[in-house]
């Protein structure tokens, strides 16, 4: 694993976040007109889902290798 591997996954984390944040609004949406229960019960762990996502912290196998980066 290098520098450019730890960019792409956490690029590929916040990218999937975002998909799940979109899709847990829609959701949201839908169920809040439909069935308001309904919505609340299946949107807003995927909303928290997705903010796990966007927000998780990088593997320890990435922070060692930025932190080394750096001090050279």
């Amino acid at each position: 694993m290098d520098r450019e591997d730890c960019k792409n996954e956490r690029f590929s984390a916040r990218t999937v976040g975002i998909f799940v944040i979109i899709a847990s609004l829609l959701l949201l949406t839908v169920g809040l007109i439909i069935l308001p229960f309904v919505g609340f019960v299946f949107g807003v762990p995927l909303l928290v889902l997705g903010l796990a996502l966007i927000f998780a912290p990088q593997s320890k196998t990435c922070q060692l290798i930025m932190n080394k980066v750096q001090r050279k």
